[in-house]
């Protein structure tokens, strides 16, 4: 009598390897870059035929797509939801720009401008970009951040623009950090307390020195 598969068992299987293509993946594109990659150099460091790769991903972009999202979610499961909701508002809004931030560390800068160098010039990269990974992660914002003025009893009026603005400034420091700005990285732990103190206070949070000429 044949055994019957276990489906726990093969789910643990598919994603065992589908992570080890992606590990592949990472690895191949920050060594040649995305443009000179193959599949079959992806392929070969992962170990697997060129066909066995297909079956999880149809092309380079979706690879690159799964590396980030792959990424996303391991932050996403770091975070603990009642937590968050039980913050005041300064602690919340400090946690709520700590978690993209701490993000992008170590060699995850450089697999942030392997993403940004693609998306920039590959028209329907870019696209699938912001539906399968940059939309999801703004509507998730906005849910969340609804829910957290809801237990709090606050308002947030025009959050869906208020959202994209924060995302925006998120993403153009990631980008000034790849570009080699000194200062940044040499403070990039400090910056959730200093965005949270910009957003709240304002420039002239602190000590205001004025020079009297």
């Amino acid at each position: 009598m044949a055994r019957t598969p276990n489906p726990d068992l093969q789910e643990k299987l598919v994603t065992v390897k589908r992570d080890a293509i992606l590990d592949a993946a990472r690895a191949v594109f920050a060594e040649k870059d995305f443009h000179r990659a193959t599949i079959k150099d992806v392929a070969a460091r992962a170990g697997v035929a060129d066909g066995t790769l297909y079956n999880y991903f149809e092309n380079k972009d979706a690879l690159l797509l799964g590396i980030f999202d792959r990424m996303t979610q391991a932050a996403e499961r770091g975070v603990d939801p009642a937590a968050l909701l039980a913050l005041d508002l300064r602690g919340f809004v400090r946690a709520f720009l700590e978690r993209p931030l701490t993000l992008f560390q170590t060699d995850n800068f450089e697999l942030f401008r392997v993403i940004v160098s693609e998306i920039l010039v590959n028209r329907a990269l870019g696209e699938r970009f912001y539906a399968q990974v940059l939309a999801p992660m703004l509507t998730g914002a906005e849910a969340f951040l609804r829910m957290w003025g809801q237990h709090n009893a606050v308002e947030f009026a025009d959050l869906e623009l208020k959202i994209r603005a924060l995302s925006s400034l998120m993403l153009g420091l990631i980008v000034q950090r790849v570009l080699g700005d000194e200062v940044l990285t040499s403070h990039w732990n400090e910056l959730p307390e200093v965005l949270t103190d910009l957003l709240l206070e304002g420039l002239t949070s602190g000590k205001v020195e004025v020079t009297h000429t």
